[in-house]
């Protein structure tokens, strides 16, 4: 970088610094602005990320992450054992729990860090409180979880950080987006049907048809995203929409670096409250996202407040995984003239799309 974002922090940082965010994708990708923060103030300071298979696209290759340790989930104990090792003998200064539950916590404890930060108590899960030595301040649950993770940036002497977007740029997936570009001749609105919590999931007829419309509309490519988990939700958007001329299924054929790449270069993403949301806007992507049970202002669209397309109930926001009352009204409620509406708007005010 030629010039320093971010003020020298009053003291100096530490030389080694281990970031403990094991998962999930749009955890990670928000999380990364702690790494992208430190590495602007002190571009020697070392970076280390534990961080399960799933994400670890989003590690390797970063500019600010030096080092990834892979944890595989569910291999066993003597994989857990495995990663301590790895990270004693790189003899961490400080570790840094963000995720805030019991693992992480023990993960960043048995380091053999000296120093080990974590969440204040109000904000820690599972007791994680407990295993870390330090703490940053008392915060605001309601604050978006970007700005929680600044906040550790903030507590390490870097008064004025600031989030900062980065994501790997692997040389492979670029091409791959480029050569699909070119092959459907302008850049794609992507449509992704997937959503982790089964509370956050818009039905598949109504992508269909919102697919359909926008393909008609605009004479845009319309590309559905997903991973092999959304196969039955991508039946049911084809159902609706195959024989469209311009709409088209990427569904399980992308890999994260890929879709990485393809945000880039989309005009618009359209999708619910899931990690690839966080990806389009962590790439700059204009994005409508359909949020029903979780609170937009603390896991939404970062900077993008006008983004979030909601018909709130009353019991909204609950954050549940699942929807526990007779009608999934938050979800339901968000027709597809709404976001096809939404969705016009923007089309229609840039018209040339996101570059």
């Amino acid at each position: 970088m030629s010039a320093r974002l971010h003020s020298e922090p009053a003291d100096p940082l530490p030389a080694r610094i281990l970031v403990v965010r094991l998962g999930a994708i749009g955890d990670v990708v928000n999380a990364l602005v702690f790494a992208t923060a430190i590495k602007d103030a002190s571009p020697g300071t070392e970076i280390g990320w534990v961080v399960h298979p799933l994400a670890r696209p989003l590690v390797e290759g970063h500019p600010s992450v030096d080092r990834v340790h892979v944890w595989h989930k569910g291999a066993g104990l003597g994989e857990f054992l495995h990663v301590v090792r790895e990270l004693r003998r790189t003899r961490y200064d400080l570790a840094v729990d963000l995720q805030r539950i019991a693992k992480s916590a023990l993960v960043a404890r048995l380091s053999g860090a000296p120093r080990v930060l974590g969440y204040d108590r109000a904000r820690a899960k599972e007791l994680s409180w407990l295993l870390t030595k330090e703490r940053i301040p008392a915060g605001d649950l309601a604050t978006h979880m970007v700005e929680h993770y600044l906040e550790f940036a903030r507590h390490l002497g870097i008064a004025d950080a600031r989030a900062r977007h980065v994501l790997p740029t692997v040389p492979e997936a670029e091409q791959w987006a480029d050569d699909l570009v070119r092959e459907l001749g302008a850049a794609p609105i992507l449509v992704n049907l997937g959503a982790t919590k089964p509370a956050n999931r818009w039905k598949g007829e109504r992508f269909g048809e919102l697919a359909v419309a926008l393909a008609k509309e605009h004479g845009a490519p319309v590309c559905y995203t997903g991973s092999e988990a959304d196969r039955a939700v991508e039946a049911q958007a084809r159902a609706v929409s195959d024989g469209t001329p311009g709409v088209r299924s990427l569904v399980g054929e992308s890999d994260l670096s890929q879709l990485v790449s393809l945000s880039r270069r989309a005009r618009l993403f359209v999708g619910c409250d899931t990690g690839p949301m966080h990806i389009a806007v962590a790439c700059g992507t204009p994005a409508l996202v359909l949020f029903g049970p979780a609170d937009p202002r603390r896991t939404g669209p970062y900077a993008q407040p006008d983004s979030v397309v909601r018909v709130p109930p009353p019991c909204a926001p609950c954050n549940r995984k699942t929807c526990n009352q007779p009608r999934h009204a938050c979800m339901e409620d968000i027709t597809v003239e709404l976001v096809r509406a939404r969705a016009h708007a923007h089309l229609t005010a840039n018209p040339v799309g996101h570059a």
